[in-house]
């Protein structure tokens, strides 16, 4: 089988993209950067020699055209799609940015490979922000309440992909997923933004008062449910993933200082909440767990105290890089 990981330097994408290559799976990736440092992604030194021919550098909006036609001609089975423009409260700022990516690009790339012949799946890597906030736990059927261009951005693109499958049957699958951590996340992400924090001195800033509540899904527990969608012998379906537990973003501050020992007033600033922040993405995982056989394995305290690990181990290289995100078209 054939594999194209687009996004394949996001974090997420990283990970799947290392491991079919431990499992010496036929594996491309498509990304607009190139691969990490070790210390960045620590499972690529011992594969790197072997990127040459499987990873290729295109920007979605610059290389649209050259994408279709690389993907024409390696004639994947498998798509698995992280790409696109990130980042709930930016979005905000230049949403024409969010629409023409995830929406205008990404509906281009998706009609070039209706009639694909070798395509089994394109799996793409959706959010639940396009529920907006619920204290209900939402199944994949809700309605979509989007509330940041960001979100709308993604809904859209999910109705096309659903369009494509009623009129074309394109072979799509959805998964949405809480929040990613794990090793060799990036660093302006809140966790590995907290670690490095408490290890610094410097300042984080919690976004208003820190009452929303997230749940976080730990790299081993997203790999497994890329592989479930894999396996799974159906089309035109969606997924939710979770973990089973729910923190809210000031419980996960302490956390983070109590696992380092830092008093939380000398490193934490309060800043103006976002706009149009949710303060719940509760999703229903009961078909995941009775249609893939997928639930989650790894506690928060495991998955945190793995980054703890690593941002320990690589402290002086990490320090040396930018904790803030650069916005990129």
């Amino acid at each position: 089988m054939k594999f194209l990981i687009l996004g394949s330097g996001s974090f997420a994408g990283q990970i799947i993209f290392s491991e079919f290559l431990k499992r010496k799976y036929d594996v491309y990736g498509f990304n607009r950067s190139t691969p990490k440092d070790s210390y960045e992604w620590p499972w690529i030194e011992k594969y790197r020699a072997k990127l040459e021919g499987r990873w290729f550098q295109y920007n979605l909006v610059n290389d649209l055209d050259s994408i279709i036609k690389h993907i024409a001609k390696l004639k994947p089975e498998f798509i698995i799609d992280f790409m696109g423009q990130g980042m709930v409260a930016q979005s905000w700022k230049s949403p024409e940015v969010w629409y023409s990516t995830n929406l205008a690009c990404k509906s281009k790339l998706m009609n070039s490979l209706v009639d694909a012949p070798n395509l089994k799946k394109y799996i793409r890597i959706g959010t639940p922000e396009v529920f907006g906030s619920s204290e209900r736990f939402l199944k994949e059927d809700e309605k979509f309440n989007p509330s940041t261009p960001y979100a709308v951005s993604h809904a859209a693109i999910d109705f096309n992909l659903r369009c494509l499958h009623k009129q074309f049957q394109f072979p799509f699958l959805i998964g949405r997923f809480a929040n990613f951590y794990g090793v060799g996340q990036q660093l302006y992400r809140i966790i590995p933004r907290l670690f490095l924090s408490c290890k610094t001195g410097k300042n984080f800033t919690l976004d208003g008062k820190g009452e929303s509540k997230r749940s976080f899904i730990f790299s081993e527990d997203i790999v497994s449910a890329i592989d479930r969608m894999c396996e799974f012998k159906g089309n035109g379906e969606e997924f939710n993933f979770s973990s089973n537990e729910e923190i809210s973003i000031s419980s996960l501050v302490e956390k983070v200082c109590d696992l380092t020992k830092v008093d939380k007033t000398e490193i934490l600033k309060f800043g103006p909440e976002r706009p149009g922040k949710d303060k719940y993405y509760r999703l229903n995982i009961e078909k995941s767990k009775r249609v893939l056989n997928w639930e989650p394995k790894v506690f928060l305290d495991q998955g945190l105290d793995n980054v703890n690990s690593w941002i320990s181990k690589n402290i002086n290289n990490l320090t040396e890089k930018s904790w803030e995100y650069n916005h990129k078209n």
